[in-house]
């Protein structure tokens, strides 16, 4: 019996080609994270298209040397990478700006949330700052349906942080969903999840056995429960 849905946020809650920027509210294709670094260093008076590549080159790179997100290794880290100190408002002016990173209309998305939340426990299991990710979601109108946010003090693909996000639940009682075949899939399957592979970009992988949508919005009850009953 499944009863905990465990969503990953970017590429698979929030998702697509077209975001709201952090200007003026405009629409933007692309990679609305540029915008959002340009607008970050502009009002910390770091600006230059140098800082603005280093920062994004820097954003994976963090991963790979933390196991969690913590302000102060947050703030240090990019001090480094920078060359410069960070005003201790940095992270909130960063967390501002990415609030606004999210897709313009997500009426469908909303509807089949909506729908799940009736049924199953929902929950966020997503690598960055929990307070980040939980106020783009509450400026999607779906905030509220998620009780828990995890990946903060453990990122994946540690093995915990996928136990973590079960709650009290067995991991075969649990289906983590995302867009990552390595961390929200690969990884999620090894710590004993059902798993629900958000495939947008149609790549192909048949090394796990998963269920695959293009789109959070095709997730039905019946997809969920095949899962066990199948």
């Amino acid at each position: 019996m499944i009863k905990r849905l465990i969503f990953d946020v970017d590429g698979t809650l929030i998702a697509g080609s077209k975001f709201f920027s952090s200007i003026d509210g405009k629409i933007v294709t692309g990679n609305a994270i540029i915008i959002v670094i340009e607008e970050v260093l502009k009002k910390l008076s770091l600006y230059s298209k140098e800082n603005v590549d280093k920062f994004l080159n820097a954003i994976d790179e963090y991963e790979e040397k933390f196991d969690n997100y913590n302000i102060k290794d947050y703030i240090s880290f990019f001090e480094g990478i920078l060359g410069a100190s960070l005003d201790p408002a940095f992270v909130d002016i960063l967390f501002e700006e990415i609030s606004h990173c999210i897709p313009p209309e997500n009426e469908k998305l909303l509807e089949a949330i909506t729908k799940l939340s009736e049924k199953y426990e929902m929950v966020l299991l997503t690598n960055y700052f929990s307070q980040s990710q939980i106020n783009r979601l509450n400026n999607m109108g779906i905030g509220k349906f998620f009780t828990e946010c995890y990946g903060e003090s453990l990122i994946k693909p540690y093995y915990n942080s996928y136990i973590s996000a079960c709650g009290k639940n067995k991991p075969s009682e649990c289906v983590m969903i995302g867009d990552d075949f390595l961390l929200d899939v690969e990884n999620a399957a090894k710590a004993g999840l059902n798993t629900i592979w958000v495939n947008s970009k149609n790549l192909k992988n048949d090394t796990t056995n998963t269920v695959m949508v293009k789109k959070v919005e095709e997730i039905t009850e019946e997809m969920i429960e095949g899962l066990v009953n199948g």
